[in-house]
């Protein structure tokens, strides 16, 4: 396979060289994995779709980080807001959730984050923001996300537009926890609560802040 025209800069070190090259491979090789659960869920019987998505839910948080990075051209940092943006929408969109019954707060926030740290929290966010978009889909509610940060330190908080707790199955608990570790975030929440809160050190790398608004996600093409 030749190198992608992109990245064929005599200038650049080789490292860099490289490490762009498997970069692209990798966000190539996950957008293959996607098309290829797509193709399963839509030969699958109703009863498998469940667990297809979870399974669709994790490589679709991975392959927008990786996306994301290539984007960047330095192959070593996401920006925070497209991250935030395009990751809830790709659930969102898997969720089979109407754009409107979604708002993000904090795509706004102009910079870059580390990519290991970036992959943590796309990963944190297919687990933890499923159940809150099915119970809007169930309620016909909505789901706000909301992004703060504040001396490095930020703040995610996921709400359901009801008053009931949104009850995590085992296995997105467990896991949930791990990246939470990872992460090295604090849980704000009570548990059992109706919301979720974390905070957790940001890894910046560049920042620019902008004034936030609260919005619906903007809707695909296909929509």
């Amino acid at each position: 396979m030749p190198f992608s025209p992109r990245i064929q800069d005599p200038a650049a070190p080789i490292t860099d060289i490289l490490l762009r090259e498997l970069n692209h491979r990798v966000k190539n090789n996950l957008q293959i994995i996607v098309s290829l659960i797509n193709l399963k869920k839509r030969l699958a019987p109703p009863d498998r779709w469940e667990d297809i998505r979870f399974i669709e839910e994790h490589v679709q948080a991975m392959a927008v980080a990786y996306r994301l990075v290539y984007a960047t051209g330095s192959m070593n940092e996401v920006s925070i807001g497209d991250l935030l943006a395009e990751t809830v929408s790709e659930l969102r969109q898997i969720a089979k959730l109407g754009v409107n019954h979604v708002r993000l707060e904090g795509a706004s926030i102009r910079g870059t984050m580390g990519v290991d740290q970036a992959i943590a929290l796309g990963m944190y966010l297919a687990v933890v923001l499923p159940p809150y978009l099915d119970g809007a889909l169930a309620r016909s509610g909505h789901v706000s996300i909301r992004a703060e940060l504040a001396n490095n330190m930020l703040t995610l908080w996921i709400a359901g537009s009801w008053p009931d707790p949104v009850l995590p199955d085992l296995l997105r608990e467990r896991l949930s926890e791990a990246y939470t570790s990872q992460l090295q975030a604090k849980v704000l929440s009570a548990p059992g609560g109706h919301d979720l809160q974390i905070r957790f050190h940001l890894d910046v790398r560049r920042l620019v802040i902008v004034p936030s608004s609260c919005s619906p996600l903007p809707a695909t093409p296909a929509e």
